[in-house]
């Protein structure tokens, strides 16, 4: 099967967003012609060059044989049919590639790219170089849709005119979930005109990307990408990203995602309690990326006092329990990075005593115990989620 290289479509960047989507049509289908029967290739042609599909569904695959047929029926079982499937190879090694042949030839609305092993961020990112559809939405290859989610997905995007839409999902199976999942999984109806913090921070539309669709113009625009060294959390990288540049989001209600938890990815490795300080590096390694985003593209300005805040909340717990040696380094580094991009009076921008005393605590080098963990999870949390968060 041939290859669709993502290396193939770096010199794209170089034209103008209209002459770029017709370059990037025309090799799609000179490449799509080596691996798809003369009457598909054909079709995905003509399609491909006359008009480009409503919506793009990006779908990264490693090692996911099992769940990877009841993935693809869903998508190809779409009410809209107007909308193209990228499947991404990443170096698969079970027999996920003999699959998305089966269902490349029997669809032309199949792309298939294939790529030595990379991950995740790096298959989605080889996704979104070919993608051309209107709507770019990604769907994890282990994970399954509701037949009207790209149908919804255009009514939106026509209606209400924003450039990310979030919705819904349901986590199975659901007793695998915890009532946080679940919380943020279920937002309220919202839509914001201009970024608001509280879509990072507190309105349920973080922290999975798949749960969220973006406008071709706004990823053209804003030449969105992922972090490819980021390998926990590279959704939250994203969204920290992609948030405060979109012109209008809209927040709906519906669960229209399927997110099937096996309690063996990285995220559920992690929770498991074992290897704090790997989690913690972990952790800072999204710190990094978004601070270094947000000062390149000057949005440090935005909510600084909600970041620092966001971010004790989510390491506080794991830096409390490391040791003496793996803490003094951990804290170090998060006083480090906070230091350089918002200055010495960091420990000042949290609105909540408690978390302003937990920034000194770090900021000083001293300890932070369970019970500083308690009273900032009381002012971030509220004390029925710090409960169940102990219990």
């Amino acid at each position: 099967m041939s290859t669709i290289r993502k290396s193939g479509w770096q010199s794209l960047r170089t034209l103008p967003v209209p002459a770029r989507w017709v370059a990037r049509s025309i090799m799609r289908a000179s490449a799509a012609r080596a691996w798809l029967p003369h009457s598909s290739w054909m079709q995905l042609r003509s399609r491909e060059i006359m008009a480009n599909p409503k919506v793009s569904f990006i779908v990264p695959v490693y090692n996911t044989q099992e769940f990877l047929p009841r993935c693809l029926d869903s998508l190809l079982g779409q009410t809209c049919l107007d909308i193209e499937i990228v499947v991404v190879n990443d170096g698969s090694p079970d027999d996920s590639a003999a699959i998305i042949d089966k269902y490349a030839c029997k669809d032309s609305r199949v792309c298939v790219v294939e790529k030595s092993n990379g991950g995740l961020s790096s298959a989605r990112n080889a996704g979104m170089d070919v993608a051309c559809g209107d709507i770019i939405d990604f769907v994890d290859s282990d994970d399954y849709i509701e037949p009207n989610l790209a149908e919804f997905l255009v009514d939106a995007f026509a209606k209400e005119h924003p450039e990310i839409v979030v919705f819904g999902a349901e986590c199975e199976p659901a007793e695998l979930a915890s009532k946080r999942i679940k919380q943020l999984l279920s937002p309220e109806a919202r839509a914001f005109e201009s970024f608001d913090p509280a879509l990072l921070f507190s309105v349920n539309a973080q922290p999975y990307v798949w749960r969220a669709a973006y406008s071709r113009e706004l990823v053209e625009r804003e030449y969105l990408r992922f972090a490819e060294n980021v390998q926990f959390a590279e959704d939250v990288v994203f969204q920290f990203e992609s948030y405060p540049l979109s012109a209008k989001t809209v927040v709906a209600p519906d669960k229209l995602y399927h997110y099937v938890m096996q309690g063996k990815s990285l995220t559920h490795t992690f929770n498991a309690g074992a290897k704090r300080m790997d989690k913690v590096g972990a952790h800072l390694l999204v710190l990094y990326e978004v601070l270094e985003r947000w000062g390149r593209r000057g949005l440090l300005d935005l909510c600084p006092g909600e970041l620092v805040t966001w971010f004790l909340d989510l390491v506080v717990f794991d830096l409390a329990r490391l040791d003496v040696e793996n803490y003094a380094a951990a804290v170090a580094s998060v006083k480090g990075e906070f230091w350089q991009y918002f200055g010495s009076s960091w420990t000042d921008l949290p609105s909540a005593i408690a978390v302003r005393n937990v920034a000194r605590k770090i900021a000083a080098g001293a300890g932070v115990s369970l019970i500083d963990v308690v009273r900032l999870y009381l002012s971030t949390r509220g004390l029925k989620a710090c409960i169940e968060r102990f219990v």
